[in-house]
């Protein structure tokens, strides 16, 4: 799962790129992963983390928990005075998801992103997420690992409605890296869109969950790289 702050450029205050930069240096990711999830998370510099195809030898740029910056780009985007937004959240859909938004709003309140969090029913929230009415939330994208298919559908322009992301240079690699099927030049365009991708904050990334996972004793079963718990792999002994 590719867990991300997500924000919709087609909304204001989130088509300013200095803003959406505020937010990923407004959370302390590293504080939430020890805390909220009690370690049980691997932290993301970009839309894809180690061990995932595409992923860079060297990931530029980086933000880490920096207040101060992030306060500093709220003014630069031309709030001077903060900026309220709101901050929807799943319920029980996400691991401690409601904890870990309860935990983002004083951190962004901390910058003079004046959040306030909003609890939809899953069905509401996830249909306005599809349909591109939700301005700013909090969540999933899961089975990430050929990231292609993912890429595309949440930050390419016109793919999908859920993030509105447009950015002329996004859409050239990401239409770059599906038209080779040699791996290392997919492998390079894909390098180069997470960089873009990253630049841009076309999402605050910021976690995969680690899968934990029970079998019984008298149960054979191999869990696959997606996350999926296929039952028709699963045999008892």
């Amino acid at each position: 799962e590719m867990m991300m702050l997500a924000m919709n450029p087609k909304f204001k205050p989130w088509d300013n790129k200095l803003l959406r930069q505020a937010v990923a240096y407004a959370i302390d990711r590293k504080k939430i992963i020890k805390t909220v999830l009690r370690g049980q998370a691997i932290l993301l510099d970009g839309p894809l983390g180690p061990l995932q195809f595409g992923y860079p030898k060297k990931v530029t740029p980086t933000y880490r928990y920096n207040p101060a910056k992030a306060r500093e780009l709220v003014k630069k985007a031309g709030y001077p005075n903060g900026v309220e937004v709101e901050l929807n959240t799943p319920v029980n859909r996400y691991v401690n998801d409601k904890q870990v938004a309860e935990a983002m709003i004083p951190m962004l309140n901390a910058v003079g992103i004046k959040a306030k969090l909003k609890t939809p029913e899953w069905p509401t929230l996830w249909a306005n997420v599809q349909k591109g009415k939700v301005p700013f939330f909090f969540m999933g994208r899961g089975s990430v690992v050929d990231p292609s298919v993912a890429l595309s559908q949440y930050f390419e322009t016109g793919v999908s409605p859920r993030i509105g992301m447009s950015d002329p240079e996004i859409d050239r690699l990401l239409q770059k890296e599906r038209a080779t099927f040699d791996q290392e030049k997919r492998k390079k365009a894909l390098n180069e869109a997470f960089k873009v991708i990253t630049e841009r904050a076309a999402a605050c990334f910021l976690w995969r969950h680690k899968l934990l996972y029970g079998v019984a004793n008298n149960v054979t079963y191999q869990p696959p790289p997606t996350g999926r718990v296929m039952g028709v792999e699963m045999m008892v002994k």
